[in-house]
């Protein structure tokens, strides 16, 4: 609504539930969230969004249209849009990864908004400097995210060999699913890879990391 973008998102379970809204991470979109929506839908409306600049949701150009304030405000809105009651929306709010540091943010500044807070994979970004300062090898985990605040460079090495190092991070047994029986198959991968391989696809997945210190 504030920004006059159109997001996408997939729900499940009857419209008059309780939202559960869910938040993917990097370099994911709605459909991380296919098993998850099944478990919870008989008890919620569950609703899994592409993040600004992810998936089918809008892409708007430049490094600016993915400030925090913006990315916060569009989980604003849709939680104000769909939340139940309308008089007073409110949702249990899921988010992994970016999006979880989104969800935190959102219960931190719109309190009211949210009446459960479920986090995976991403601390506070409070937290997570003040860890960083005192552990340097957590320096080193990170250092992917110095990486991206070059222009133009992180693009082109995430693209090269038809994404493999975007296939490698979802798919190996270092950081992808540990349990053999549960790996992304071909079809699966492809989800996500379709969106990235667009022309400009890639760019807006890393303005998050640019707009992150």
């Amino acid at each position: 609504q504030s920004s006059g973008l159109r997001l996408h998102y997939v729900t499940r379970g009857p419209p008059g539930a309780p939202l559960m809204l869910l938040l993917h991470g990097f370099p994911q979109n709605w459909f991380c969230w296919r098993h998850l929506m099944q478990e919870f839908s008989a008890r919620f409306r569950v609703v899994a969004l592409d993040l600004r600049g992810y998936g089918d949701s809008e892409k708007p150009p430049g490094r600016d249209s993915y400030r925090l304030e913006l990315l916060l405000g569009d989980i604003r809105d849709v939680i104000e849009a769909l939340g139940t009651p309308a008089a007073s929306p409110r949702c249990v709010l899921v988010g992994h990864d970016w999006g979880g540091v989104l969800a935190w943010e959102v219960a931190s500044s719109h309190p009211r908004l949210v009446e459960k807070l479920v986090v995976m994979d991403a601390p506070h970004r409070g937290v997570m400097a003040a860890f960083t300062a005192r552990h340097p090898s957590q320096l080193l985990r990170s250092c992917y995210m110095f990486l991206f605040q070059l222009p133009w460079l992180p693009e082109l090495l995430l693209s090269l060999a038809d994404f493999q190092l975007v296939r490698w991070f979802l798919t190996s047994a270092q950081t992808g699913i540990q349990d053999p029986a549960r790996r992304l198959s071909e079809q699966e991968l492809d989800s996500y890879l379709f969106g990235l391989s667009q022309p400009g696809g890639l760019s807006p997945p890393i303005h998050y990391y640019r707009n992150l210190f």
